[in-house]
């Protein structure tokens, strides 16, 4: 029974490590104020808790995917992703989530909105069949290719397979996610938008230095140990560090002006928000891996490892003199095609390669970025519209 109420049709989807609404773009606001007020209001923002709303106060579930079909030649889908912030009223469209991506080629697939039917590529050949959905991410004007198992009787997504993803429990059929095409997905200034591999700056009365690199998002890469921690604490005790953070929100501040993200580093929150993220590396304490971060997004640590901020971190690995090259455990990169990062919950593998023999300080040609996800789609029917927003739909 559908109760005489507005409301509008919806998805919730797991996506690698983070869960979103997914809407037809058709279905909710046009772009503007009063798409921002609808999608704070069903997310539950401005709220600690979220509690009158879809969000489930985390970073990793608090996002939203728009998803239309496109008129790109490139593309099939268009897919705009929206962070909303929790305890503020902020949203944003201009980044990307890895992780959510992972979920709009089976989204995409299920609804329809694939008219052109394309092989993709399995991770385990002759495993199950996949079909390849091109993906305009509208934030950051990237396309992505999603290759997604599909039932061969049905043609619809499959979600049954035996691949695991730290972070989340079970096993489920691989996405393969190529993320070779999202250099510069910030500023369009390539890999270095500072054009200086490591960039120096004072933070709290102490000099130290940091990489900023944009690719899939744009992140600062610091070492954990000149941040005052080891690298290795759970993200709830980093939270918890207040003077942490506001050490993390000036090398976020400082590299944001930098780049000309924001006038002043002080007011980043207002004039840059979310972006650019922060990671803190250290050498990991695993064997299997190449390198530990914390990954800071809002000013929290992201409970694992974001899609975009692994394929980000994978990349500055192969810069000679990055932050993340120097702190990695040294292996010869020219016979390393995946990179392993340690992250709170576990490991996530990146395929990078790189066309071969750098010179000091110079940018690789990419010819490899990828990483493989699982989805499922949680529940699907209608979300019911608050009374403060009915104006909006």
């Amino acid at each position: 029974m559908v109760l005489s109420r507005p409301s509008v049709p919806f998805a919730y989807i797991r996506g690698g490590t983070s869960k979103a609404l997914f809407f037809h773009e058709k279905d909710i606001p046009a772009p503007g104020p009063k798409r921002d007020v609808f999608l704070r209001r069903v997310m539950g923002s401005p709220d600690p808790l979220q509690i009158d709303g879809m969000g489930g106060s985390h970073i990793v579930t608090s996002k939203i995917a728009i998803i239309r079909p496109s008129e790109r030649e490139e593309a099939d889908v268009d897919y705009t992703f929206a962070q909303v912030g929790i305890g503020n009223d902020y949203i944003g469209y201009t980044g990307n989530c890895g992780n959510i991506s992972a979920g709009v080629g089976p989204f995409a697939i299920d609804e329809g909105l694939v008219k052109q039917k394309r092989p993709g590529v399995s991770p385990d050949p002759g495993d199950v069949q996949t079909q390849q959905v091109r993906i305009y991410n509208t934030g950051t004007k990237k396309v992505l290719i999603s290759h997604v198992p599909t039932d061969p009787e049905t043609g619809l997504f499959l979600e049954s397979g035996k691949f695991a993803i730290d972070g989340v429990p079970g096993t489920a059929a691989p996405i393969l996610m190529d993320y070779s095409n999202v250099i510069g997905a910030a500023l369009n200034k390539g890999v270095i938008p500072t054009q200086h591999v490591t960039v120096e700056c004072e933070i709290r009365g102490k000099r130290i230095s940091y990489t900023i690199c944009d690719v899939a998002n744009i992140i600062a890469f610091a070492r954990a140990q000149d941040l005052g921690i080891v690298g290795n604490e759970p993200p709830s005790t980093l939270d918890k560090d207040t003077a942490l953070i506001a050490r993390i929100k000036e090398v976020r501040g400082k590299a944001a002006q930098a780049v000309g993200m924001c006038k002043d580093w002080q007011l980043v929150d207002e004039q840059s928000p979310m972006l650019p993220m922060v990671a803190l590396v250290s050498p990991a304490t695993s064997p299997e891996c190449d390198v530990q971060s914390r990954l800071f997004l809002d000013n929290k640590c992201h409970t694992s490892m974001a899609g975009t901020g692994a394929i980000c971190t994978a990349a500055c690995s192969r810069i000679t003199g990055s932050v993340v090259n120097a702190v990695m455990a040294k292996v010869n990169l020219e016979e390393k095609s995946t990179f392993r990062i340690q992250h709170p919950l576990g490991m996530m593998p990146i395929v990078v390669e790189t066309s071969p023999s750098q010179d000091q300080g110079s940018t690789p040609t990419f010819e490899s970025l990828s990483f493989i996800r699982t989805a499922r789609r949680i529940m699907d029917g209608r979300l019911y519209v608050p009374s403060d927003v009915l104006d909006c739909v």
